[in-house]
This record gives structure tokens, sequence and C-alpha cells, in this order.
């Protein structure tokens, strides 16, 4: 894990007391749970976004904050807002993995103009 400083985990230490122990850099931030999720979700083959790549070319090494929670958690629109504001004030090139299915949340008003010169979303 020399690639960043962090690595955060859907766990919590006391299930994980181990791997927290053996990798001092790993976060455990969970358990996030699809808990308020009505539906059932089948595998989900999402299409490939090319522009990724060479956007993250463009970025310096090891600058970028990587977020993709998945299909495992879902955001209220509260959280969403916090995790956009939080991105925007952090002012890093950030990579944002936003589901595009079962998730109605908006982003805050004007963030997608705000945070263009250092942000890349994928839904």
């Amino acid at each position: 894990m020399d690639f960043s400083k962090w690595v955060l985990c859907n766990s919590f230490y006391e299930l994980d007391s181990y791997s927290c122990e053996l990798m001092p850099n790993i976060l455990p931030i969970g358990p996030l749970l699809a808990s308020n999720h009505l539906g059932h979700y089948a595998a989900n083959f999402w299409p490939h976004d090319s522009t990724c790549i060479s956007w993250l070319d463009q970025q310096p090494a090891r600058s970028v904050i990587y977020v993709a929670f998945g299909s495992y958690a879902i955001l209220t629109q509260r959280q969403f807002n916090e995790l956009a504001l939080g991105f925007e004030l952090v002012v890093r090139p950030f990579l944002w993995v936003v589901r595009s299915e079962g998730s109605a949340a908006e982003y805050p008003d004007g963030f997608i103009e705000r945070v263009a010169d250092h942000g890349k979303i994928v839904s």
C-alpha cells in the first residue's frame, strides 16, 4: 500500500483488528450498509468511461483522491452533499464514481462548475 497515505475500508476495528494492526494506514469507516435500499440489484455492468484514464494521466503522481462506494452503500442527500462539499473544500484532484441507478441524490447548486478544474465525476 505504498501508493497512498490512507486506505479506507468498509469495516470497523473490532471486526478486523488484525488487519488494522497489520496495515497501519488502514482506516475503517464502516460499516456502510445498504439497509435503506428496498429493491434487489442483480449484477450490473456499467459502461466503461475511458475519459478517466486520460484525466488521471494529467494529474500529478499520487495526488488524486479516489472515492467509489459501489452498490453497497446508499447515501442520503445530506451525506451526498457533505461528501461533495468536502471535495470542494479540499481543493485536490479527485475522481468520484457516483452510482447512476438507485440514487436520486442531486449535487449542491453550482458544485459541478466549482470543481471542474480539479474534479472528475463518473456515473
